[in-house]
């Protein structure tokens, strides 16, 4: 018998994952070598990319694009996410399958966007990184868990991932920072007239994500597909991956 991971390498000669805020391209490596051809797999570190363009998004993906010519797949994760929509919008044949996981058109709050962040916690997220970097993000990495079922068990998971984290220079952090509160697709529309078909995954209890952002993309992008993973997170992929990969598999 054909293994599945077999046909994805076939399909898909390049699949780029891009991480989200707080982490980097090791959030994807476990899911990866488990479920996916590995060698097959690219995954991007995307605070450089940030750096080097000065903290545009659009010359980020010009850049992405440029390294990692030939992508087939993309499957981006929360912040990260935003960069998968500027190389979609680079991508006018569409000839690049994209997975969006915890995606939100916009990451801040307004009087007229309920989901997301209030703007004083990432003031404050920006202070805390110099004051004291590892407690900052172990707060971080309790809010983005959320009420998740298994909270205490899953926060000695990913707090591991601070040792990668303290190789990230933290003025790279704040630009990242930067973008998450200044990029927006509200009035992204490129799905309305095209035949967009992307997949976007949310997990019922991420509370920064939360999946009520499925009625916007039902009118933004009315071909594209919608899964809400049960008793999952903003991370499904880590909390839930073999729920994950059922719906990526399906898509793929």
């Amino acid at each position: 018998m054909i293994d599945y991971k077999d046909k994805i390498k076939e399909k898909y000669k390049k699949i780029l994952f891009i991480h989200g805020w707080g982490f980097n391209h090791k959030i994807w490596e476990k899911f990866a070598k488990s479920y996916m051809p590995i060698e097959n797999c690219f995954f991007l570190n995307f605070y450089d990319y940030f750096e080097i363009s000065g903290g545009d998004i659009q010359k980020s993906a010009v850049k992405v694009l440029n390294d990692y010519n030939n992508i087939d797949l993309i499957i981006s994760w929360s912040l990260g996410c935003h960069l998968a929509k500027e190389i979609e919008i680079l991508d006018k044949k569409n000839s690049i399958k994209k997975v969006y996981v915890s995606y939100s058109p916009k990451f801040m709050k307004t009087k007229v966007w309920k989901y997301g962040f209030e703007k004083s916690t990432i003031q404050e997220l920006k202070s805390n990184l110099e004051k004291n970097f590892s407690r900052t993000l172990k707060n971080f990495y309790l809010f983005i868990l959320g009420d998740f079922k298994s909270k205490a068990e899953m926060y000695k998971e990913i707090i591991l991932h601070l040792n990668s984290m303290s190789e990230v220079e933290i003025k790279k952090l704040s630009i990242a920072l930067d973008i998450l509160e200044k990029s927006e697709y509200i009035n992204y529309e490129k799905g309305k007239d095209k035949d967009i078909e992307n997949l976007y995954i949310y997990g019922d209890r991420d509370i920064i994500t939360p999946p009520n952002i499925k009625s916007f993309l039902r009118i933004s992008e009315p071909l594209s597909r919608v899964k809400i993973l049960s008793n999952s997170s903003h991370i499904p992929f880590v909390t839930n991956p073999e729920d994950f990969y059922k719906v990526l598999k399906s898509y793929i």
